[in-house]
């Protein structure tokens, strides 16, 4: 059964938090355990029990005997230290989740000031969600989303150890214990956005955007300065864009942050974006590959020379999907160069030059200076204009592997992006090993997705694009694993096209974007919008998230188009 312990101090901040899990609980089907921390043995003081916050809580609990049906619940008296305390009881009693009250510090201004709440969170066995009382409980940052302040019970693939971040580390660097935060949350990145009276931090969590906690001017300017100071920005010039990496403590680094700082209307914002060394560098195997894509980029890695890419829009995990080929290359034989802006990774197998306008390294003329260090492949993190993509196709044509990113739609219009930087059909054509074209789409959360028998609409989308309806789709939930989203992780949507003589020929003959986007489903390629739906009759995506976010749009296929 779902346990919520709810630690009590006959305040407001209780009974909201009484409220909540109240709420959560007959949710879940589960049971409150109620704690209250005495003093002195007294169970409860007999002075309290005038108070006007007392006789709530006794009419809250009579409303859970009285409800229908009624609410299980046990209360426990404990005498002690309320942290320790409560840790002990959430261990004893094995709690699935802690909902406690706080006393209105919110945010990192918790971590600045600290609170039984805060130690709690950061300590406890289980996800705790922290509760204030509000005029309008409803617009609490905690009843809004309820686990934006909490310890995850299932942190990512390599997670931080609970203890590897000192409690001294964390009071005395609140930027540390937000990205710590982040991490736990499996955030990608975190934005901090200033507004007339205070800061909003979000996480970017499975591609989502999702509400963390609110700052009060003051406390969000410190912990701007604070970001800046560690990323080695200029604290004195808040008026231009600057961009840096944060130092961070060596507990952290299998983890690289890159901050952005921008001055916007109401101020100044920053973009942290977190890198993380065991997402970048995978295996093919654990990019989401199906048996033809994952055969095609194997015989695009077999080629030996000429030019590949990879193409998709941002944050859809090109840089990952380079990587993981590169170091599928990295076998000892091969002498591999790369240039990024800036480069996401130290690889110490790699020769690696990061763009610096400031000292005249740009992408195309750090490019040439790597030609000349007698390399079999190169990576550009990306093409982005007619020089740069002229010296990729030199090199291409020299023998050399070539890797690089687009930023297009899909693989027909890769070859249009290309053309438009004025590199002529014919040597597109000779040099071409292969293009990828991809997207990330939420993985349903295995714990909580629920399966049931298409509707017509459903299976109409199926026959459309030429694939069987399924027998039964999965649907999103929620659950707390997931944080109530009912999702959890993310996979890759794939288009690959190889070097195959009748694609080749279209290229070189100036065939337009929608004649070779026929060409490619007339080869039986599966489009990313295929790949989606072979994903959902797995059960492994949902149709929903499909239609949210593709840009191929889930509709039936019109002649000549993909």
């Amino acid at each position: 059964m779902f346990k919520i312990l709810v630690p009590t101090d006959y305040s407001n901040c209780s009974i909201a938090a009484l409220k909540q899990a109240g709420a959560l609980a007959r949710g879940a089907e589960g049971m409150l355990v109620i704690m209250h921390v005495v003093e002195n043995g007294s169970v409860p003081d007999p002075k309290i029990e005038q108070d006007p916050c007392y006789q709530e809580m006794a009419r809250l609990f009579q409303s859970f005997s009285e409800s229908t049906p009624p609410l299980r619940y046990e209360e426990r008296y404990v005498e002690g230290i309320p942290v320790p305390a409560i840790l002990a009881v959430a261990a004893e009693v094995k709690a699935d989740l802690i909902v406690m009250g706080t006393t209105g510090r919110s945010g990192l201004k918790r971590l600045i000031l600290g609170s039984v709440a805060e130690e709690v969170t950061r300590r406890a066995p289980c996800p705790v969600l922290t509760v204030k009382a509000q005029k309008d409980e409803a617009n609490s940052e905690a009843l809004a989303a309820w686990p934006n302040w909490t310890t995850l019970d299932q942190p990512p693939a390599s997670p931080i150890p609970a203890d590897v971040l000192t409690s001294a580390e964390i009071n005395d660097n609140p930027a540390l214990a937000l990205i710590s935060r982040a991490i736990s949350a499996r955030a990608t990145d975190i934005h901090i956005d200033p507004s007339s009276e205070e800061y909003t931090v979000r996480f970017r969590i499975d591609g989502k955007m999702s509400n963390f906690c609110r700052l009060s001017s003051e406390v969000g300017r410190a912990l701007l300065m604070q970001l800046k100071v560690m990323g080695n920005l200029d604290i004195a010039d808040p008026f231009h864009p600057k961009e840096g990496r944060l130092a961070l403590p060596g507990a952290l680094n299998d983890f690289e942050v890159r901050i952005t700082a921008v001055p916007v209307v109401d101020g100044e914002a920053i973009s942290l974006r977190i890198l993380s060394r065991h997402r970048l560098m995978r295996s093919m195997d654990q990019l989401g590959l199906s048996t033809s894509a994952h055969s095609r980029i194997e015989q695009i890695l077999r080629h030996g020379e000429g030019l590949v890419l990879v193409t998709g829009p941002t944050g859809s995990g090109k840089t990952t999907t380079l990587y993981s080929m590169l170091h599928q290359l990295d076998d000892g034989t091969r002498h591999i160069v790369t240039i990024e802006d800036p480069a996401e990774y130290d690889i110490p197998t790699f020769r690696q030059l990061s763009v610096d306008t400031k000292h005249g390294i740009t992408m195309t003329s750090g490019l040439r200076t790597l030609l000349r260090l007698d390399p079999d492949v190169v990576l550009i993190g990306e093409i982005r204009d007619a020089d740069a993509a002229e010296t990729a196709m030199r090199a291409a044509s020299s023998g050399k592997y070539v890797f690089s990113s687009l930023h297009t739609r899909d693989v027909a219009s890769t070859v249009t992006a290309i053309r438009d930087l004025h590199i002529d059909n014919r040597s597109l054509a000779g040099n071409l090993a292969g293009i990828i074209s991809q997207r990330l789409l939420r993985r349903l959360c295995a714990e909580c997705s629920t399966a049931a028998a298409p509707t017509e609409q459903e299976a109409a989308v199926f026959v459309a694009n030429e694939l069987e309806p399924p027998k039964e789709i999965r649907h999103p939930v929620g659950c707390p694993r997931c944080r109530g989203t009912g999702y959890y992780d993310r996979i890759g949507l794939f288009e690959v096209v190889t070097s195959e003589d009748d694609i080749i020929t279209a290229i070189n003959d100036g065939k337009p974007e929608r004649e070779l986007r026929r060409l490619i489903h007339e080869r039986g390629i599966c489009s990313i919008q295929k790949d989606a739906l072979l994903k959902v009759a797995e059960g492994v995506v949902s149709l929903e998230d499909c239609s949210g976010m593709m840009v191929i749009e889930l509709a039936p296929l019109a002649a000549g188009a993909n």
